[in-house]
């Protein structure tokens, strides 16, 4: 459980049912609601403290080990789903692995309930289980290497990494409907387009829907797998620059848990009001469609789940996209520059850029660890990777002012373009210290850099992490 916070306990019980919860001498007693849900508060407990949780109703207690450290929650879809396994370095990391410090929490994947229930009905319920070299290849492959960092600088605090994430999902499907009805372009853009998907249409016609999608589905299978057994020496990246991308999405029906709100309902509400040390959100790439949304779709999404975690101050580390090509244009441009934003204009929200990271045709990179132990070090630090805090005219130049950065570093040829007399070009730029000086035409309305899906970045500072890409107006 996290240490150092006020931490939450809760369940699931019949209406009326009297509860007693007693954890580290601390006691507390409440009674189930009609909701099912109960909750009791408990003060904060030190790090490394081991004690007991006992949960009495009625004739049935229940006693668990309990012990204080740092848990992390990780959410998003496929990126931060992806399995270490299923990592490039998987087996070295394997064989080298010594953490004994680090739990793990998998928030079953429930994609649809009839009626909706705070219970885990016919699942498995979930527990913490130990990483051990076992289960090892299960887990996040992004999480474990964050976790991994951590533990080693801090070997004698319990960590916990709370998976709660489903691929292939829009951020859209990880909020209430309220709130997305609350916004008229959010409504228009994504419970419209579901209602007129699914209203009004029969069992059959969603199972012909599925059938004739589950044909194309085989058929690009079946191609993939025949290009791979005869180019044995390609990786995925290449391999799907010869026979295309998997057939995505499929055919909307109301069961579908791409539906908008249905994880926030079947997943994270029964994963929450657990105490959370920080939150990492890994997400964007199945909003590419509607890119221009995510301003609209991300910082609501980080407020609600603060919201539902009761943790109003719960810091963010939000990832941003890597490089990839093949979307819509400057789609995931769009994506990063959304967070971008979001971490400038939501406290303790703090970016992680993987600009500089990615393979250019493969939506789902095979080498993880970049990115989490970017992830782990920022954590560790608390901090973020660079980006714009400010741009300013002064004199006959535009500054721009990054942060945190004391010296910036160029690796690369990617300019700063400037929008000028409505085209494009190439500034100028010198550096110093921590600002970019553009001497231009005073006349240049717009500032872009690395504005694209996949670019090469050029600006890093001292610590090798990179300019988070932008598109910015010029003030006077």
């Amino acid at each position: 459980m996290q240490a150092a916070k006020p931490v939450s306990v809760f369940g699931w019980g019949p209406s009326g049912a009297l509860v007693r919860v007693s954890l580290g001498g601390q006691k507390r007693d409440t009674v189930v609601p009609e909701t099912g849900k109960w909750q009791v508060g408990f003060g904060s407990f030190p790090y490394r403290l081991k004690t007991q949780l006992t949960i009495t109703a009625g004739q049935t207690s229940t006693t668990e080990d309990v012990q204080f450290g740092d848990v992390f929650l990780l959410a998003g879809q496929s990126n931060i789903e992806y399995k270490l396994q299923d990592d490039a370095e998987f087996d070295t990391e394997k064989a080298n692995f010594s953490a004994t410090n680090i739990h793990v929490y998998y928030t079953p994947q429930i994609e649809y309930e009839k009626s909706l229930t705070f219970g885990w009905g016919e699942v498995a319920t979930p527990s913490w289980q130990s990483l051990t070299k076992d289960n090892l290849g299960d887990v996040s492959a992004v999480g474990y290497y964050a976790l991994n960092k951590i533990a080693h600088a801090n070997p004698d605090i319990p960590l916990g990494m709370l998976e709660c994430f489903k691929g292939g999902t829009s951020a859209s499907s990880w909020m209430a409907e309220a709130t997305l009805a609350a916004d008229p372009a959010l409504a228009a853009g994504y419970l419209e387009p579901y209602h007129q998907a699914v209203d009004g249409k029969s069992v059959a016609d969603f199972d012909r829907a599925d059938a004739d999608y589950n044909t194309i589905l085989e058929a690009y299978n079946a191609k993939k797998a025949a290009y791979m057994q005869a180019h044995p020496e390609l990786s995925q990246e290449q391999v799907k620059l010869h026979v295309g991308h998997t057939p995505w999405p499929p055919p909307m029906r109301p069961e579908s848990y791409l539906r908008p709100n249905g994880l926030f309902h079947t997943m994270v509400e029964k994963t929450a009001p657990y105490t959370v040390k920080a939150m990492v959100w890994y997400q964007g790439e199945n909003d590419a469609d509607h890119a221009a949304l995510y301003e609209k779709l991300l910082p609501r999404l980080i407020i609600q789940w603060r919201t539902t975690f009761q943790q109003s101050s719960l810091p963010v580390y939000l990832i941003q996209l890597p490089q990839y090509q093949d979307e819509p244009h400057h789609a995931w441009a769009q994506i990063r520059q959304a967070q971008w934003h979001t971490s400038q204009r939501l406290e303790d929200v703090h970016l992680v850029s993987l600009v500089d990271t990615g393979e250019q045709h493969n939506i789902h990179p095979v080498h993880k660890r970049t990115a989490g132990q970017r992830l782990g070090s920022l954590i560790l630090s608390q901090g973020q990777t660079p980006s714009v805090t400010s741009c300013k005219r002064v004199g006959d130049a535009v500054v721009l002012t990054v942060e945190p950065a004391t010296q910036l570093v160029v690796q690369g040829e990617t300019p700063i373009e400037g929008l000028v007399n409505g085209r494009w070009q190439p500034m100028k730029v010198k550096v110093a210290g921590n600002q970019l000086i553009i001497s231009e035409p005073a006349h240049v309305e717009k500032l872009r850099y690395a504005y694209r899906n996949a670019p090469i970045p050029s600006f890093f500072n001292e610590d090798g992490y990179p300019l988070s890409p932008f598109l910015l107006s010029v003030s006077e």
